[in-house]
């Protein structure tokens, strides 16, 4: 059986995210298939696509909010 990311890590709710949390997101299929990395304050560090510099992005609103799947924590 393969292992996912969001299966791998302990889930964790919106609501208690810590910086360093994975947050992930369905963009083009229902699965998951885009990862950020959470850095306080409701927003979420994430290369947004190949050939496009990594960024910050707001979690709460906008284009990523509606597209939130679950965050997960590895420790």
């Amino acid at each position: 059986m393969r292992v996912t990311p969001t299966r791998a890590a302990r889930a964790v709710p919106a609501a208690q995210l810590a910086p360093g949390d994975l947050v992930f997101f369905h963009i083009h299929a229902r699965a998951v298939d885009h990862v950020g990395i959470y850095s306080g304050g409701g927003r979420f560090i994430h290369a947004p696509r190949a050939g496009h510099a990594v960024e910050y992005a707001d979690l709460y609103k906008g284009f990523y909010a509606r597209r939130f799947v679950s965050a997960g924590r590895f420790w």
